[in-house]
């Protein structure tokens, strides 16, 4: 089974041809772009036998919907929200929860057996938790990585824009302006991650360290400090996974 699967996200819109769990090939495309990049033939060449989707926009969902309806009306689609996700979803409102968040919530039971945190660093970072009974039990929303090393200098004339990809994690102290505010918008981020984790890992998994069971994914992953995110597990089609997964599911086939 290869199914194409889109992850229209608040930037970007993440797409990627997955079969039997192995990802064949991955592209973005700009929201703003999606869905008119995506043409009939080119789908048509992908051989795939179906499409798997998820948004956090609503107004690019209803037109790529539409686009669906209009062009691709013979192709097998499967959208994952709250009331056809594959797992349960314990949340006061069940329809606020992100689609992303449900899709790599899904798709890191590919890796491990619950309880497992799931770390999306997008344009927020979500940091959410699959209890022991391989429920989705709610998580924490926080600025993205770049809300951290954008801010200031947008709002203050003397500090520059940083690179959180040049930041040096080892720094406690910063010995000029730019590396004392990646010693606090970079390191500080990653010790905000590190705190809400060991908050779930002390209510939800029973003294065992949350660590080897802790998956990161995202399109900031690849500027977070590599000391910092050294032997952790790391996967950025992990809601793209997660989407065929779904599909499968929806198929009548058991995750």
């Amino acid at each position: 089974m290869k199914i194409l699967c889109v992850d229209m996200g608040n930037t970007r819109t993440h797409c990627a041809v997955v079969e039997d769990m192995r990802v064949l090939d991955s592209w973005d495309v700009y929201t703003k772009d999606f869905p008119d990049s995506l043409s009939r033939g080119g789908v048509r060449a992908l051989g795939v036998d179906g499409l798997s989707w998820c948004s956090v926009v609503p107004s690019g969902a209803a037109l790529f919907q539409c686009r669906l309806d209009s062009d691709f009306s013979d192709l097998d689609a499967y959208r994952l929200t709250f009331d056809t996700s594959p797992i349960p979803i314990d949340s006061k409102n069940p329809a606020q929860v992100g689609q992303d968040r449900i899709a790599v919530a899904v798709g890191a039971g590919a890796f491990f057996k619950p309880p497992y945190i799931i770390v999306d660093m997008g344009t927020a970072v979500t940091i959410d938790l699959v209890d022991s009974g391989g429920v989705y039990s709610g998580g924490a929303i926080a600025p993205g990585l770049y809300a951290f090393t954008d801010y200031l200098n947008e709002r203050a004339a003397l500090l520059p824009r940083i690179d959180p990809a040049e930041a040096d994690y080892s720094l406690s102290v910063g010995k000029d302006t730019r590396e004392a505010m990646q010693v606090g918008c970079v390191k500080g981020f990653c010790r905000l991650v590190d705190g809400i984790i060991s908050d779930i890992e002390a209510d939800y998994f029973r003294g065992q360290c949350a660590r080897p069971k802790t998956i990161f994914t995202g399109g900031s992953v690849a500027l977070l400090p590599k000391k910092w995110l050294a032997e952790r597990k790391v996967e950025c089609n992990l809601a793209n996974i997660g989407l065929f997964m779904a599909f499968k599911f929806n198929k009548g086939n058991r995750l």
